[in-house]
């Protein structure tokens, strides 16, 4: 008996589920729809979107992870900016350098942590380092919810990192590939470790988060 492969490279590797290709075969019945998002199926995803973080907030739609990422820190960041990360971070380690692509020149400052989280301290020093008059400005700070390493941010920790920022005059951006594996560890409500903790911008990954 053939040996059973499991694929844990992506969630992008694994083929449609079928309650969504049968949502997508009844949405192609349909001759002639409003473009550019004035559709009634992306209205109401917009709104489930809202309503499941209980805010009125704005909703973009991107290909995938990297995309939005890089997109979402292009409208943060200008080329001479920087955005302080973890070492082990998806933007630095597995996106190809679309963030720098997209900021047109932001700098990721590295910086390190036990088990895939930002410790401030090392932040605090980053930051110290680039006093120079000719150093990136310090802009954003982002982080992965749930980190690279399968751990998680709880809400008081979300909560000290963006106060940091704030005293420092940055933004927050927070990575959420698998934000609702946090969100189900945690037993919390999405807004509890987003923007009622200071969370400025989610990528929330549709894919892992069965969108």
């Amino acid at each position: 008996m053939p040996e059973r492969r499991y694929e844990f490279t992506s969630d992008n590797t694994a083929g449609l589920c079928p309650e969504a290709w049968a949502a997508l075969e009844e949405v192609n019945k349909y001759k002639a729809v409003p473009p550019y998002g004035d559709d009634e199926w992306t209205k109401r995803v917009c709104d489930r979107v809202r309503e499941l973080f209980e805010s009125d907030c704005d909703v973009y739609f991107a290909f995938n992870g990297t995309a939005a990422n890089a997109l979402a820190l292009a409208q943060l960041c200008q080329p001479f900016h920087s955005v302080f990360c973890h070492e082990h971070a998806h933007i630095e380690n597995d996106e190809c350098g679309a963030c720098e692509f997209f900021t047109r020149g932001s700098k990721l400052i590295l910086t390190r942590g036990q088990n895939g989280k930002l410790d401030l301290n090392e932040v605090k020093a980053a930051l110290a380092r680039q006093h120079e008059l000719h150093s990136h400005k310090p802009r954003v700070i982002s982080i992965t919810q749930a980190t690279e390493l399968g751990t998680v941010y709880t809400a008081d920790e979300i909560g000290q990192i963006s106060t940091f920022a704030r005293e420092h005059q940055m933004l927050l951006h927070m990575d959420g590939a698998r934000f609702a594996n946090a969100v189900a560890t945690l037993g919390c409500a999405p807004k509890d470790l987003t923007w009622s903790v200071g969370v400025d911008v989610l990528c929330f990954g549709g894919i892992k988060n069965g969108l």
